[in-house]
């Protein structure tokens, strides 16, 4: 099938690369997706909070020492029983946070789970348009990449940070219970040291935009040029195709360092600040010491406790920090998922027949129009082809057939019915499609053919694979129909893989088969098997073929020539050598490259 342009009309939009980002798109992705779990998260969050209380104990017990050690009442008991209290408390404490991890882990791979299901069925329902111009790096980012980020947050950021959340509000009220006037020193520079954070955050923000967009095209310039190492190192342009990597590299590392001068002298001062309570403390102490407000207990207590006052607002701080760059990753996640679907109505719809009827059809990319105005009639079971010049539009003519795009204008109908009034789950059952670049998915050739009818029994799939000529060549190979396929089929020859595409077609069944060049890949042998099994596929079916090789198409119910993305004529084979028009001359032409020898044998030299 013909790839698509570039940006394609139902390509997203471009987000905006100075947009702001939304710090809580992934807390929105969770609420939405996380049904499951947010039971688990809440019991986490307990246990979580309840193990950084008893983290305090230690704490609680070193003050109760001091002041006993300032009092004078100090002994061994006493070290020996507020240790064995710490040791407890250590020891319940890194259990429960275990516990709290686990629970919350097993929360965050039900998440990412439910996320990849639901991007994974969306996917399938986008019309294909969508997926124009898109890398296949942007398409692992977005599938395997982004969902993972989740874990993150969901398995470490929010027990912690809520548990974090929960202790610091707990120590602010105790340090204000104990002496007011020394709380207000203890927090004194929290919040100078957040307003510079959210300042400093601020200033990087505006560049999250370009950040991501050079991100997705760095991966998919990575996965690009690994992909296409076998081209580049037998042309030995190694240089030149590196370059468009080099160039992503380079753009990427440019944008992290732009975001990091923003970023980094005020977050510097922020982190800074932020565990510098300390030196606001101890002068503050002995000041109100010396005047008589405090006493020496209560200065050790704000020393101990005080001193530590950031710790959890460095936790929330770090959970905040992630969200910011998560939720790059789930706002991407939720554009596409809020990316409308394709229209289905749902609908079974009673057919008069199957004739498919193109009226006045136009369609065209985001650039430029590509059909312009088509109407032709193929007819329930005759075979009809498509040929034409290159970029002549046949191969998008065929696609509209099964709705892998939907029309700009017109409409095309089958058996009098628009086919965008039939559900889909209907369209596709009435229609089979055997690409030119055929797709063999990773598994055995059993699995491969049995797509076209998961039920098929072993009888049903040996007679699809014989009526494509493919059932002698599987049964010569060393496991059969359990042979495993490497990714796209790569141990195969193109004229095989074509072969089982066309009995995964058979064994569908369906009355329509579209197919768009099914022997582009085919060597003499191979083609010659092909057109057998075409035989026997167009056999009380509708068959509408994209053809490039013309003599395979000589007997078609019907042509129609394509040109400049209209129709030019229509008419048998003779008919159309008649009329000596664009046909014959395309005939002309293709009868004439066939006579020509690769190397004029009248001038080769004598052996």
């Amino acid at each position: 099938m013909v790839a698509l342009a570039e940006g394609s009309n139902d390509a997203e939009p471009e987000r905006n690369a100075e947009e702001r980002p939304d710090f809580f798109a992934s807390l929105k992705l969770l609420l939405r997706y996380g049904d499951g779990t947010r039971h688990l998260l809440v019991v986490a969050a307990l246990l979580a909070t309840l193990a950084v209380v008893l983290e305090l104990v230690p704490v609680w017990m070193v003050w109760r020492l001091v002041v006993a050690l300032i009092d004078g009442t100090t002994g061994p008991g006493l070290f020996v029983s507020h240790a064995l209290i710490s040791l407890v408390a250590v020891v319940a404490g890194t259990a429960l946070m275990g516990i709290a991890m686990g629970m919350s882990h097993v929360a965050a791979f039900r998440l990412i789970h439910a996320l990849r299901i639901a991007l994974a069925r969306h996917l399938a329902r986008l019309p294909m348009g969508w997926f124009a111009g898109r890398r296949s790096g942007r398409a692992k980012k977005l599938i395997v990449d982004e969902p993972e980020r989740l874990e993150a947050l969901v398995a470490h950021g929010l027990p912690e940070g809520i548990s974090g959340l929960a202790t610091w509000i707990a120590v602010t009220i105790w340090l204000f219970v104990v002496d007011w006037r020394m709380a207000i020193a203890s927090i004194i520079l929290t919040p100078l040291a957040f307003a510079l954070m959210v300042i400093a955050m601020g200033r990087s923000s505006s560049l999250i935009g370009q950040y991501q967009k050079l991100s997705e095209r760095l991966n998919g310039a990575v996965v690009e040029y690994l992909a296409g190492m076998a081209v580049v190192k037998i042309f030995n342009r190694t240089g030149e195709s590196l370059s468009e990597t080099v160039r992503a590299v380079r753009d990427y590392t440019d944008i992290e360092t732009r975001m990091a001068r923003q970023f980094v002298p005020l977050g510097a001062l922020f982190y800074t600040l932020v565990v510098a309570n300390i030196t606001i403390i101890l002068p503050a102490g002995m000041g109100m010491m010396a005047m008589g407000w405090i006493d020496l207990p209560t200065l050790a207590f704000f020393v101990i406790l005080g001193a530590n006052y950031s710790q959890p607002l460095l936790k929330l701080f770090n959970l905040f920090h992630n969200m910011a760059h998560i939720s790059m990753a789930s706002t991407l996640i939720d554009s596409v998922l809020e990316t409308p679907e394709q229209p289905d109505t749902g609908a079974r719809t009673p057919l008069k027949n199957r004739d498919i009827v193109f009226e006045n059809v136009r369609f065209g990319y985001a650039d430029h129009d590509v059909l312009h105005g088509i109407g032709f009639t193929a007819r329930d079971g005759e075979l009809t082809a498509l040929v034409g010049p290159s970029g002549s539009g046949k191969s998008t003519v065929a696609g509209l057939i099964p709705r892998l795009h939907d029309v700009g204008a017109g409409r095309i109908t089958m058996g009098g019915v628009d086919i965008r009034e039939i559900g889909l789950e209907q369209l596709m059952g009435d229609i089979a499609f055997v690409f030119q670049d055929t797709f063999l998915f990773t598994g055995t050739i059993a699995e491969n053919i049995r797509f076209g009818k998961a039920q098929a029994d072993e009888e049903e799939l040996h007679a699809a694979a014989r009526a494509a000529r493919a059932h002698d060549f599987i049964t010569a190979l060393p496991e059969g129909y359990e042979t495993r396929l490497r990714e796209g089929g790569a141990s195969l020859s193109g004229g095989e893989r074509q072969r089982i595409a066309i009995a995964r077609a058979i064994l569908k069944d369906a009355p329509i088969i579209v197919l768009d060049e099914a022997t582009a890949f085919a060597d003499p042998d191979s083609e010659a098997a092909i057109q057998e099994a075409l035989n026997e596929l167009s056999r009380g079916r509708m068959l509408i073929v994209v053809a490039h090789r013309l003599h395979t198409i000589m007997n078609a119910d019907r042509i129609v020539v394509l040109d400049e993305g209209r129709v030019a004529e229509t008419g048998k084979h003779e008919t159309l050598i008649a009329e000596g028009g664009l046909y014959a001359r395309l005939w002309a032409d293709y009868t004439a490259a066939q006579a020509i020898s690769l190397r004029d044998r009248e001038q080769e030299p004598a052996q």
